[in-house]
């Protein structure tokens, strides 16, 4: 959620690529948008307002705007309603520096409080303001960006990322880092601060991820990195990276939504997942095998796909694992040993709740932390002691369609190195058989068009089927704002028959095999109270109202199959209802406040 970018170069007027970064970083959510820059002229120049990007532009015609240094911010409502006044950057009082900040100043108030007695005047409802003022005063005294900042910094409780513009060092941005992303853009001309690599992609593929409790000065000629004591850190811990994402894979191509392109995108990054280091592979699964238990912690999508994992780990490695909600994770704690072994699952590995988890964890002496993650230098990244990554590009659409396929499959291949069985087979074959699971797709669209009225949607199976049903019902929620639920199909009759009238569409997920007579008897009692049945399957059966064919598969695949559908389901019935399936209301893509 919310979304910085800052640039500061030798040569270029920046405004048209903070508008560009702040357009790459929409998939992140927010309400509000603002730039700040710096003119040559001693004064910092702010345009913000409420709405999207496109709409700050049109109002504001931000791109013609004249600077060379700058930063900008999409914002997501925390402290503070949606308005321009709470729009980020924040001024402070005399107009001398400006900010951009993500996460929560949890002791804001008190040091609002502090601020005012001082005779500092706020103008928004935000806890970010404080920041802007808290720099201003450690300007006023120190004379210098860094030691302003770190002062800031070592003020403040919580988590945040902020960068700050001052109006008297037109070549200069001073950024700090605690428990929220930042990383630095090093291109020719130009550099970067900003949330994700995907802001500055388009300029440079050079970057150089922070570490938790830094502060950066950045010019377009140097780097400097210090710690929140103020010592400099030395140049050879600074590694620069080359970020592997083509930049064509940011563009919709020929699809009307991100959304659409990443479901589509499936059969090649299926195989992608699967194209790991086998070495690497058979490290992680020692790891498992070493373990007393087994805890598995994630967020959202990433937690059905650790369910899976769970499941196999169970029932065919014959592994005490259990799976809890990164949220939930200190009612764990009492059984996390230095026997246990974490497995952190998340797309951004910036997820707040999964690194919070991960803390915990290393205060309680676990025996490792393996990650599964998308994002090479992620913060997840470097607090885990291997990491797993899905390969499978940058996901745009705020829902999880790519990136919990890729973490299915990557779960698979290490259960398998565990086991010793071979269930995932031949990559190519399986990008094959997710393809025939995508000509679903005039299907769904049907659908979508009969159902969209509908207030409730319920989503059934069993055994290692049941994560779907509930994967399906979370995208559902996503994109078209309606009401679903997954669940069990043996739970039906605790309470969700209650619930059930004529027309409720049901998704049954009943492929072939073990619990599929089952599944189909609470069909049968779902339809015979007058639900429509959507059936996820191999074959038609009577019961279904609607049969969505799936291919024939082993056990392992066939979640990524039955997903597919459900995916493009969710698609469909948001578009039908006129939403946005990139940017669901409410939504962001990287949960960084808990």
């Amino acid at each position: 959620m919310c979304g910085i970018i800052a640039a500061v170069s030798s040569e270029e007027e920046v405004a048209p690529l903070l508008l560009e970064g702040l357009k790459r970083e929409e998939y992140r959510g927010y309400d509000s948008a603002g730039v700040a820059l710096l003119d040559g002229r001693g004064s910092i120049a702010v345009k913000k307002d409420v709405g999207m990007v496109r709409e700050l532009e049109a109002r504001h015609g931000v791109s013609k705007l004249k600077g060379q240094a700058g930063i900008a911010h999409t914002r997501w409502a925390t402290h503070g309603g949606v308005s321009r006044e709470n729009a980020h950057p924040q001024v402070s009082c005399d107009g001398e520096v400006a900010i951009v900040h993500n996460g929560i100043v949890e002791n804001y108030v008190a040091l609002k409080k502090a601020l005012e007695a001082k005779g500092h005047v706020f103008v928004s409802e935000t806890d970010s303001e404080v920041i802007a003022h808290l720099v201003e005063e450690g300007y006023e005294k120190e004379g210098d960006p860094v030691a302003a900042a770190l002062a800031a910094a070592n003020l403040m409780r919580g988590q945040y990322a902020f960068v700050a513009l001052f109006s008297d060092r037109p070549r200069l941005l001073v950024g700090a880092r605690y428990d929220a992303p930042l990383v630095v853009g090093l291109g020719e001309r130009t550099r970067f601060l900003a949330s994700d690599v995907l802001a500055f992609l388009a300029e440079t593929d050079k970057a150089v991820f922070l570490d938790n409790k830094e502060v950066v000065e950045l010019t377009p000629e140097s780097l400097r990195v210090f710690n929140l004591k103020g010592r400099e850190m030395s140049p050879k811990t600074r590694k620069e990276t080359h970020v592997a994402w083509e930049l064509g894979s940011l563009s919709k191509a020929n699809y009307a939504h991100y959304t659409l392109k990443e479901i589509h995108e499936q059969p090649a990054t299926v195989q992608a997942a699967l194209a790991q280091d086998p070495e690497k592979v058979g490290e992680a699964a020692e790891r498992i095998t070493r373990a007393r238990s087994v805890v598995l912690t994630a967020a959202g999508s990433s937690y059905h796909a650790a369910l899976l994992m769970k499941l196999r780990l169970a029932l065919e490695a014959k592994m005490r694992c259990e799976v809890v909600l990164s949220g939930e994770f200190e009612r764990e704690l009492p059984f996390i040993d230095e026997g246990t072994l974490l497995v952190a699952m998340s797309q951004s590995g910036e997820t707040a709740d999964v690194l919070e988890a991960v803390k915990m964890a290393r205060r309680k002496k676990v025996g490792g932390v393996l990650s599964m993650v998308n994002a090479a230098g992620s913060s997840l990244v470097r607090q885990s002691d291997q990491s797993l990554l899905l390969n499978c590009g940058p996901e745009v659409g705020v829902a999880a369609t790519k990136s919990f396929t890729a973490q299915v499959m990557v779960g698979n291949l290490m259960i398998d190195r565990v086991t010793g069985r071979e269930s995932v087979g031949d990559p190519r074959r399986l990008g094959q058989l997710v393809e025939r699971a995508l000509e679903s797709e005039p299907l769904m669209r049907e659908l979508a068009r009969r159902y969209s009225g509908r207030p409730d949607f319920y989503f059934i199976a069993r055994g290692g089927h049941y994560p779907v049903a509930q994967e399906g019902a979370l995208k559902l929620k996503e994109l078209s704002y309606i009401h679903a639920e997954g669940m069990p199909a043996s739970e039906l009759k605790h309470g969700t028959l209650a619930l059930i009238e004529e027309g409720t569409p049901v998704v049954v997920v009943a492929p072939n095999g073990p619990g599929y007579d089952d599944t189909i008897s609470n069909a049968q009692e779902l339809a015979a109270r007058g639900a429509e049945i959507i059936g996820i399957a191999q074959k038609p059966h009577p019961v279904f109202k609607h049969t969505v064919a799936i291919p024939a598969s082993n056990g392992t695949v066939a979640p990524v199959l039955e997903v597919v559908p459900l995916q493009l389901l969710a698609y469909f019935m948001a578009t039908e209802r006129r939403n946005d399936p990139d940017h669901p209301r409410n939504l962001a893509k990287s949960v960084t406040v808990k």
